[in-house]
């Protein structure tokens, strides 16, 4: 059986956090009935939080026997460097098997996200799995959802697809280790840490399923990241 860390960063999330976390419960908790996991630690960063974000946070992972760590992190680093040191903070004394989840805060996984990733990962014998993400929510019209599914569709391959969302992968913690981890940029990081795990010839593998659920806010936290794309499809699509 494998151990594990689910890494979540946050930034207040107070109204999304909670959804975030049960549904990640979920996950871990079926992963361990199915016995794929052995231990599990669910890990999020308070990332310079004004709200009652952790709050919210420590009521969802509640009554629970999957462990937890809230980190608060009250200066500002860039997202790769919360999800890097967060994962350094939750894996601290665990072996390179342990394998590494990340989603966001604004993210819903579905209960075969853990047990389903796994099995691609350990079937397909990778370092990294990379996983899709629907939208949720986005409030834009019809030319819009249809140049974000044709950004979708031209990414896909025989075998999975081209795309990296940092709301949906896992990557064992030796070779996170190895590359250094997430690299210390403001948005791209899971690109970047795609690059680095192919660099170091560490096997990277794509799967269209399982796929999680993940806010279509505009815009989003992080600049050029998922939310300033929609934004700008949307806007491409208004002038059309």
């Amino acid at each position: 059986m494998i151990d594990l860390v689910v890494a979540v960063p946050a930034h207040n999330e107070r109204s999304l956090i909670g959804a975030c976390l049960q549904s990640v419960r979920a996950a871990v908790e079926h992963a361990r009935r199915a016995g794929a996991v052995r231990h599990a630690t669910v890990a999020v960063a308070l990332h310079r939080c004004t709200d009652d974000t952790g709050e919210q946070a420590a009521a969802a992972l509640a009554d629970s026997d999957v462990d937890s760590v809230l980190w608060t992190v009250p200066e500002r680093l860039t997202v790769g460097g919360v999800r890097t040191r967060l994962v350094e903070a939750a894996a601290a004394g665990l072996d390179g098997q342990t394998w590494v989840f990340s989603t966001d805060a604004d993210t819903v996984v579905p209960v075969d996200w853990v047990t389903a990733t796994l099995q691609q990962g350990l079937t397909r014998r990778a370092e990294l799995v990379l996983g899709l993400v629907d939208l949720s929510d986005w409030r834009a019209d019809a030319a819009a959802h249809q140049a974000y599914e044709a950004l979708l569709a031209a990414g896909q391959t025989e075998t999975g697809h081209a795309h990296a969302y940092a709301a949906n992968l896992a990557i064992r913690l030796g070779a996170f280790r190895r590359v250094g981890g997430f690299p210390e940029l403001e948005h791209g990081e899971e690109h970047g840490l795609a690059a680095a795990c192919r660099a170091a010839g560490l096997l990277v593998v794509s799967t269209r399923h399982p796929r999680v659920r993940t806010s279509a806010r505009m815009p989003g936290r992080a600049d050029h990241g998922l939310g300033h794309l929609l934004s700008e499809l949307a806007r491409g699509a208004e002038s059309a």
